[in-house]
């Protein structure tokens, strides 16, 4: 436990967390390990919120929805054939694709498994916003 010091607007949303009192702000003190203020330690910017994590069936369902659909077999046989890449990493993404449960957008290889899918960023963006909605 360490203790710092929580700077919060009205709404009690955190602004700020400094290590130690600061002269003409009141700042309350908290326990760095309390969940808000952890999250806001981890994700400062709030884009685990932006983009949360997707279950495996969230992302492939809703590859199924572009046109023209993108079938997760299409996509291992696409990452085996890339000269570039060695066995190992080739073999990484494979497990990554296959045995994953959740998707992290952070993670550099989901840029890797939408240049592969032909998709640009911002359309990979705009696609897990919208497969984060899909319920079972």
């Amino acid at each position: 436990m360490t203790t710092v010091y929580i700077d919060q607007d009205t709404d009690g949303n955190i602004r700020g967390i400094y290590a130690r009192d600061q002269i003409g702000l009141s700042l309350v003190p908290h326990d760095d390990q309390e969940p808000a203020i952890a999250k806001f330690l981890r994700d400062p910017l709030g884009l685990e919120d932006a983009f949360p994590s997707l279950k495996k069936w969230q992302l492939w369902l809703a590859a199924l929805e572009l046109e023209p659909p993108v079938f997760k077999a299409d996509i291992l046989s696409l990452v085996n054939c890339m000269a570039d890449m060695s066995l190992k990493d080739k073999e990484i993404v494979r497990i990554m694709i296959e045995d994953a449960q959740e998707y992290s957008r952070k993670d550099p290889r989901i840029d890797l498994l939408a240049v592969a899918m032909g998709i640009p960023p911002n359309q990979m963006d705009d696609l897990w916003k919208w497969a984060a909605q899909i319920e079972p």
